[in-house]
């Protein structure tokens, strides 16, 4: 069996707020895939683009992180208990 795929653009606004209607088990969980999805957009293109922004990024968060004494679960359940 094969599957079918197709590609749409989606303006980053509109899903923004498709994401703000999102329940807390999803919100984590897209927050997972995303920074899976960093992780691997940093090795593939470690060597071909400045990556600083998400190096700076990266950094921020483990200051976040040792700053609070946060964990990363806590620190994602913050993030998506906030309101915006």
């Amino acid at each position: 069996m094969t599957t079918a795929t197709a590609q749409i653009n989606i303006p980053f606004e509109l899903l923004a707020e498709a994401v703000t209607t999102l329940n807390i088990e999803h919100k984590i969980k897209l927050w997972k895939l995303l920074g899976q999805e960093i992780t691997e957009a940093q090795r593939a293109t470690r060597n071909n683009i400045d990556t600083s922004a998400i190096d700076s990024l990266d950094r921020t968060v483990e200051k976040i992180l040792l700053e609070t004494g946060m964990t990363e679960d806590e620190l994602v359940e913050a993030f998506v208990n906030q309101e915006l």
